[in-house]
């Protein structure tokens, strides 16, 4: 069978619930990563493109069931299944087939009936509905432009919007399921049937489904979104996250979800590092030696034939020429968090590279098993959420694939951290995840480590020329308990005079904990 592609994105912290994402026609798994940041809080999410659909292939014979066999085949054992327009009407289908597959159901923007008919005249009628679908395969891209204007109708932000809706659609004749699906489908009798819980979520200005068909719709709970239309959960998008997790919370109690404590944003690192761009080379010594000692590693272990190479927090590009050398035939990738850090090093090494991402770790842009090798210095300590991290380093690996990673432990720049602790309560220095955390989502993301520890210690005429050096890194301090406002010249001296007690022959020492991680993804090991 055809293997549609699939996207599992784990939560934060311990939390435990499963989310499925179902899109609508003509649309793509896409649609829903605007929600992703916040859905990730709470729940561990699994995003699927349906037959013909953005990255998965189309069936040879698609029909609501063979439809539902390939999703069975990569969805979760248990989920609560949320479902946009026709993915509602699959969402149900899965629960009325497959209770035990199904914890829950949400239908966004979902009628029971798409095409109206005597009995049932709260939807599209079916003389406009046949010649929606004559129009669409004969003239696809057009028909899909009135489509899209009809999915705006009646939405507030219909302007904001229509930039996150997809425009085009590669093969017409792979979407004719769907149509077939939207005109057949009656599930008036079959929703109210249903064992699991269900909610339903309309705007009360959507033209698809109107809103006396969506009061009819058996819930247990049923929400409508004023000034909404029919994409309601891009129109209001926390207010769609809180209604969700609220619904989820109150039928599902015996699945909490928990929520991960951040201690730094990730848009403020962003912002750090981009502002440094400029200035890091001339800095970032310790970061080369590094970057180095990591691809020496990498040059003794890996011999297996490669096609992607991905650098995982680029930064400036500096091991980019290594990597290209090393594997001049490969598609090498530069990825990184701060878009002003990507754009500095496309300037300065374009000729290396074929693709350049900006994204988060945590939410890798790659597809499932896209990756023979990933190599990462001295970027992945800024990521906290350590189960989503190794989920998806796992996720994007090819079986058989090789991570090589560098990062920081939580003791580097314990002399300057001791030293702020003698002037004040404040958090003055970023806190990085133990090993402990480490070892333990690694081994639950699957994939076999080796370690290496080491202790680099640069020195420092004065206090002056290391916090120089550190800002000049983009190293800023991004706690959330960091105080507010400048340094008073007296805390400046406490912590001047604190800090000389480290000092040593060589200088005022700074010291940084690095671990050296080679992560194996075990050959023939399937994706879950």
């Amino acid at each position: 069978m055809t293997e549609l592609f699939r996207e599992r994105l784990a939560a934060s912290g311990d939390a435990r619930a499963e989310l499925v994402l179902l899109h609508g026609w003509a649309s793509d798994s896409d649609i829903w990563r605007p929600l992703l940041p916040a859905l990730r809080q709470q729940f561990s999410v699994t995003l699927v493109d349906l037959p013909g659909c953005g990255r998965s292939p189309a069936l040879a014979t698609a029909n609501i069931d063979t439809v539902i066999d390939a999703l069975l085949a990569v969805l979760p054992a248990s989920a609560v299944i949320v479902g946009w327009s026709l993915g509602g009407m699959i969402a149900s289908e899965l629960a009325r087939r497959y209770p035990e597959r199904v914890a829950a159901v949400v239908r966004v923007a979902s009628n029971t009936r798409f095409v109206a008919t005597v009995d049932w005249p709260h939807a599209m009628p079916a003389e406009t509905f046949e010649h929606f679908y004559r129009d669409f395969m004969a003239t696809p891209q057009k028909t899909l432009r009135r489509f899209k204007v009809l999915q705006l109708q009646g939405d507030a932000r219909a302007r904001s919007l229509r930039r996150q809706m997809s425009a085009e659609v590669a093969d017409a004749g792979a979407q004719r399921w769907g149509l077939d699906c939207l005109r057949e489908l009656d599930q008036r009798q079959l929703v109210a049937e249903l064992t699991c819980p269900v909610m339903n979520i309309y705007g009360d200005g959507d033209a698809l489904l109107p809103v006396a068909a969506a009061a009819l719709i058996p819930a247990q709970r049923s929400h409508c979104y004023t000034g909404a239309g029919h994409l309601p959960f891009l129109s209001q998008p926390q207010r769609f996250v809180d209604d969700l997790q609220d619904f989820v919370g109150q039928v599902l109690p015996e699945c909490p979800a928990v929520v991960g404590e951040r201690h730094f944003e990730k848009r403020d690192v962003a912002r750090s590092f981009s502002r440094a761009a400029q200035s890091y080379d001339g800095a970032a010594v310790l970061q080369r030696r590094v970057a180095d000692q990591l691809f020496s590693w990498l040059e003794q272990g890996e011999s297996r034939p490669v096609e992607r190479v991905v650098d995982l927090g680029c930064g400036t590009g500096y091991s980019l020429s290594a990597l290209r050398a090393k594997y001049p035939a490969a598609q090498l990738c530069a990825l990184d968090l701060a878009e002003g850090m990507l754009n500095y090093a496309r300037r300065q090494h374009g000729e290396h590279c074929q693709q350049w991402l900006c994204g988060d770790a945590e939410d890798l842009p790659l597809a499932d098993a896209s990756v023979d090798v990933l190599f990462s210095s001295l970027s992945l300590q800024w990521c906290e959420n350590l189960a989503a991290l190794f989920s998806e380093i796992e996720r994007v690996l090819r079986p058989g694939a090789c991570a090589y990673i560098a990062t920081l432990g939580p003791q580097t720049l314990y002399e300057l951290r001791e030293a702020w602790r003698e002037v004040d309560g404040y958090q003055h220095v970023n806190d990085f995840a133990p090993r402990e955390a480490l070892v333990a989502a690694i081994a639950g993301a699957g994939l076999q480590p080796q370690w290496r520890r080491d202790t680099e210690v640069l020195y420092y005429p004065t206090l002056v020329s290391l916090t120089r050096e550190l800002k000049e890194l983009g190293v800023g301090n991004v706690n959330r308990d960091r105080p507010q406002g400048l340094s008073s010249r007296r805390r400046l001296q406490a912590l001047q005079e604190a800090y000389e007690v480290f000092r040593v022959e060589g200088g005022l020492p700074a010291s940084y904990q690095v671990w050296y991680l080679h992560l194996h993804k075990p050959l023939g090991e399937e994706l879950c």
